[in-house]
């Protein structure tokens, strides 16, 4: 019997009892309050700053907004021994909610799953039980008057966050969002606007939930940009924000394991995008709207107009293992990724000046690059481009007469691919939610990266 079944006969529910919440010294602070009966408690924390007046009806929709945060933070806890049910001590939600956070949870894990090798379907995974919001009182959806204005964008440190903001600046108000943060948050931001409009939001694990991973109890990716997504939307109510404007690409759409659903980005896809605005339609009814600013554009598009912003090239760090101490690992596949994906709009010696050495050039990175371009079926499990976008930016490398390691071993099956950075950088997705008020600075942008590529 797997970990997996016997977890599951041994643990029969996991619960999410409430939370408590505290709004002093303009601060909001959070403790959430899970079970796994018979294996462990489990208390995470959030702290979110509040830079407007609450009201009795803003503490209903925050209370609301504070609850939903929780179900998407129980996926982390869940994980561990994956019962066959989740109750729902606290708030309220309607049989179709359930089932969205039923598909939350069955995509949003299914990289988990796969790894782990857990084979269930999404009916089999989980049961969920909750009140109605008619057997709780509630009246759904919360009305929320607030006139919210101007931008909210989450930044990551890497370059996506920077082509959004480097767009947006000059044109509209802007306040950067992050969680934690980290060096490369930091010097990010720090290059936009000297942190001068800054939001932070604090998340702290429960520690038992570390400790059961280092006992070796089930682990693995868990969807954190849907934690995001509703992190961001309580930085936006508290801060007073109308926009929310993601940084997520068309790319993000591709699935990593082939012919399947797994997608590691599954919840940086536009299909999530979608589920996430109807939902919370159903819960709160305000002026806040979340939307990815990127969508319209490709890893490849996206990696032109970064190019451009040449004072962050020194600081911004796309490396998951290495973001938070400011450094690039140079052995992962993200900084593989990126290291391609530059690679037609910048000169080796600028990338060696970022990466600190010829990435190309690795044999330990030959498994990385096979999956990157497509040789083998699965691409890694990194939050990377599609296989034709990495495929396109090697023929251009190759085109341009530069020669690595990897790429001359690969050549053949480099050029016969018939991708081209040129034919790329010509798309725009129009299925999207980006305003229209706010699609022309980004065509601009793609236009003047564009010109200085085939210049």
């Amino acid at each position: 019997m797997s970990k997996f079944d016997t977890y599951r006969e041994q643990y029969a529910s996991f619960v999410y009892h409430g939370f408590s919440m505290d709004v002093k010294d303009g601060v909001l602070s959070v403790v959430y309050n899970f079970e796994t009966p018979g294996l462990s408690d489990f208390h995470p924390t959030w702290k979110f700053p509040v830079k407007r007046d609450l009201d009795d009806q803003a503490m209903t929709c925050l209370r609301e907004l504070v609850f939903q945060l929780g179900m998407v933070e129980t996926i982390s806890y869940y994980k561990i021994v994956c019962p066959k049910k989740v109750v729902v001590e606290c708030g309220s939600m309607t049989p179709d909610q359930i089932l969205w956070w039923k598909k939350l949870y069955y995509n949003g894990l299914g990289e988990f799953m796969y790894r782990n090798g857990i084979e269930v379907s999404e009916d089999e995974l989980l049961s969920i039980e909750c009140q109605t919001p008619d057997e709780r009182g509630d009246a759904k959806p919360f009305q929320d008057p607030y006139p919210y204005k101007g931008f909210l964008v989450p930044v990551g440190g890497g370059k996506d966050s920077v082509v959004t903001l480097e767009t947006l600046k000059g044109h509209e108000d802007i306040m950067t969002f992050h969680i934690n943060g980290g060096s490369a948050i930091d010097n990010v931001i720090q290059v936009f606007n000297d942190q001068k409009n800054d939001y932070r939001a604090e998340r702290t694990l429960d520690p038992n939930m570390l400790a059961l991973n280092e006992k070796g109890y089930l682990n693995g990716h868990t969807p954190f940009s849907a934690l995001a997504a509703f992190a961001s939307t309580i930085a936006a109510f508290l801060s007073g924000r109308k926009y929310i404007a993601l940084s997520n690409e068309t790319s993000a759409n591709e699935t990593t394991v082939k012919d399947s659903f797994v997608n590691h980005q599954y919840s940086k896809s536009y299909e999530f995008e979608q589920d996430f605005q109807n939902y919370i339609r159903g819960i709160v009814t305000s002026d806040i709207h979340y939307f990815s600013y990127l969508r319209p554009l490709t890893e490849i598009e996206i990696a032109s107009i970064f190019a451009t912003c040449r004072e962050y090239l020194p600081v911004f760090r796309s490396c998951n293992r290495g973001s938070k101490r400011g450094i690039w690992c140079c052995n992962c596949p993200k900084c593989l990724f990126v290291y391609i994906i530059l690679s037609p709009f910048l000169s080796e010696d600028e990338e060696i000046g970022i990466f600190g050495e010829k990435l190309l050039d690795k044999p330990s990175l030959e498994q990385d690059f096979r999956e990157l371009v497509g040789i083998d079926e699965n691409k890694p499990f990194e939050c990377v481009g599609t296989r034709s976008e990495v495929a396109a930016a090697l023929k251009a490398y190759i085109g341009s007469g530069r020669k690595s390691l990897l790429t001359e071993k690969y050549r053949e099956e480099i050029l016969s691919r018939p991708d081209s950075v040129k034919a790329l950088l010509s798309g725009w997705e129009n299925k999207n939610h980006v305003p229209e008020a706010f699609q022309g600075y980004l065509k601009e942008k793609l236009i003047q990266a564009r010109e200085a590529f085939e210049a």
